[in-house]
């Protein structure tokens, strides 16, 4: 059972949200989707704060203002509320000196959502594994799934599908996939500014210079070269922890 008491501690209006939800689970549920997607989210926030589009901008800060409203959020939903307005201003001045309110109160909300649904043992976070060969898949899902929950994607579409609507802890990202491959999504990272935010390690049975150098133009964690084994991998995660280790969250 969710420990209620800690987001009541925390001035969140439970009671409130549940008069809107009708029940604890249907909470729950709500609470742990905004939970998951408030990350990519706020990417978009900042890319339209950087693009100084404010009117997205102002749309963006007004929906996360809602959802924290109809979550019991009441005065965590002000800061966004402020954002809005002055987005509809086209207030840039504004927005970007006080840019930090919008970060803090969103680092606040996470760490106190991780908390509360860690009450129930739900602390195993989201590893995106993109690959168009399933047996790399399975093989990886097989040697990381005891400690993290795994999200697949065989493309890089279906990869930034995963982004949008998942919390995601690191990339696992091979480089040759069809379509949209792995260099379009390492674009996408940087064009949303989760590139810096999200380790990423690259998966490629391509070692030469150029194609290793091009992938380190961007600021990836690591190279997992094929084919690998439980060692390699074992090393890899060393490294995603060593980066969450130096980094707040």
């Amino acid at each position: 059972m969710n420990n209620i008491d800690l987001l009541k501690s925390n001035n969140v209006d439970v009671n409130a949200a549940l008069e809107l939800w009708g029940d604890i689970e249907s909470y729950n549920e709500s609470l742990k989707e905004f939970k998951d997607t408030l990350n990519s989210k706020l990417a978009n926030l900042e890319k339209f704060k950087n693009d100084a589009d404010w009117q997205n901008y102002a749309i963006l800060a007004h929906s996360i203002k809602s959802e924290l409203k109809y979550l019991g959020f009441m005065k965590d939903s002000e800061v966004f509320l402020n954002h809005e307005l002055q987005g509809k201003a086209s207030n840039g001045s504004y927005i970007i000196s006080n840019y930090n309110d919008v970060l803090n109160t969103a680092r606040k909300i996470i760490l106190l959502l991780n908390s509360y649904f860690n009450e129930t043992g739900e602390t195993r976070k989201n590893i995106l594994i993109a690959d168009d060969s399933n047996i790399i898949l399975n093989f990886l899902e097989k040697n990381i799934s005891n400690d993290y929950k795994i999200l697949k994607a065989n493309d890089g579409n279906e990869a930034i599908s995963c982004l949008q609507n998942n919390d995601v802890y690191t990339i696992l990202l091979d480089l040759n996939m069809p379509g949209i491959n792995g260099f379009d999504v390492l674009k996408y990272l940087k064009e949303y500014n989760l590139i810096e935010k999200i380790p990423v390690v690259i998966i490629t049975g391509d070692d030469t210079e150029e194609t290793i150098q091009k992938a380190f133009d961007y600021p990836i964690l690591d190279v997992l070269n094929k084919p690998f084994n439980d060692k390699s991998i074992e090393k890899i995660l060393i490294s995603i922890k060593s980066f969450y280790e130096n980094k707040f969250i």
